[in-house]
């Protein structure tokens, strides 16, 4: 675990995360007493942090003008960034519907068949259709 600057993470996967306005507002009033206590997760792509995990956080630290956060790097590969996420999505709560943006961009950009996408999860090529298909 590192700091890294605020402004050197890239959220582009922000949209696949849902949003809760409540958990955000104590999570933020929690960050101004005492600090960003678990590291942000993301991959290393050229000069950027990609953020996979840790959006209300980073949306906080930003709402509080903080310079720097911590960070957790997952690698420079997005796709394995992604897998790892979602391999660990059952201790991290990720909800279906968020699995399915992941699964998503590991076909569509990642070029990843249902059957490695299943393969690299543990999961079923089942389970992997099911969450393209939301």
């Amino acid at each position: 675990m590192t700091e890294i600057e605020l402004s050197s993470l890239d959220g582009r996967y922000e949209g696949h995360r849902l949003r809760d306005r409540a958990a955000e507002a104590r999570l933020l009033a929690a960050i101004a007493e005492r600090g960003i206590a678990e590291p942000l997760e993301g991959v290393d792509e050229r000069e950027r942090h990609v953020l996979l995990n840790g959006f209300k956080r980073w949306r906080c630290a930003r709402k509080l003008g903080l310079a720097s956060v911590p960070y957790l790097s997952l690698g420079e590969d997005a796709a394995l960034g992604i897998v790892a996420l979602l391999r660990a999505s059952n201790d991290r709560s990720l909800g279906l519907l968020e699995q399915a943006g992941f699964v998503d961009e590991l076909k569509r950009l990642h070029a990843l068949s249902v059957a490695e996408i299943a393969t690299a999860l543990s999961r079923s090529k089942a389970g992997v259709s099911l969450r393209l298909g939301l």
